[in-house]
């Protein structure tokens, strides 16, 4: 039976020149679509360590700074696929009340970690391909290239396409970092 579950296909790199990254990104033909601001909450459990399992939880407020349409949405990431990328499934749906499900979250024993992530994300795409240069506050500038696909089955070449785009962008893979935003402020 085959396996629908969305696939996150994933890198990150440190940026040193913001500016210069989103003109290169320009120049390779991503076409910048929007920027949102966005506010990770994320949720752990001494019931059901999270952390320990390499998942996350999170609920994630948005606001789309053109439109200023604002919503929110609870996520559920798996834990790495792979030893060389961020890439994992990925579950999300969006949520109306977002107070709500932290309160819900709560009552079932699953409470907020200390640190919040916030950031300004400038996405643009390419074909099939997003690009996300962050601003992440505390942290510094970083660029996610992603793919998501349906189930494993494609997850490889998605990576070596990845891998391509980043060399024309001046990267290689040992310029990512394997770490949430999140990890990055905890160890701050």
């Amino acid at each position: 039976m085959a396996d629908y579950t969305p696939i996150e296909i994933e890198v990150k790199i440190p940026v040193e020149d913001f500016d210069r990254t989103y003109r290169r990104l320009e120049e390779e033909g991503f076409v910048y679509t929007r920027t949102r601001k966005e506010e990770d909450v994320y949720f752990n459990s001494l019931y059901y360590d999270l952390k320990e399992r390499d998942k996350a939880l999170r609920i994630r407020r948005t606001i789309d700074l053109e439109t200023k349409r604002r919503w929110a949405e609870i996520n559920c990431k798996g834990p790495k696929l792979d030893t060389v990328s961020m890439s994992r499934k990925e579950l999300e749906i969006p949520i109306e009340d977002p107070d709500g499900m932290e309160a819900i979250l709560n009552e079932i024993g699953f409470l907020k970690v200390e640190h919040t992530v916030e950031k300004l994300r400038y996405y643009f795409t390419r074909d099939h391909v997003t690009a996300a240069l962050d601003r992440v506050e505390g942290l510094g500038d970083f660029l996610e290239l992603e793919i998501v696909e349906q189930g494993e089955a494609m997850r490889e070449k998605c990576l070596d396409e990845i891998e391509e785009l980043m060399q024309t962008l001046g990267y290689e893979m040992r310029d990512t970092v394997r770490r949430s935003y999140l990890s990055m402020l905890v160890e701050r």
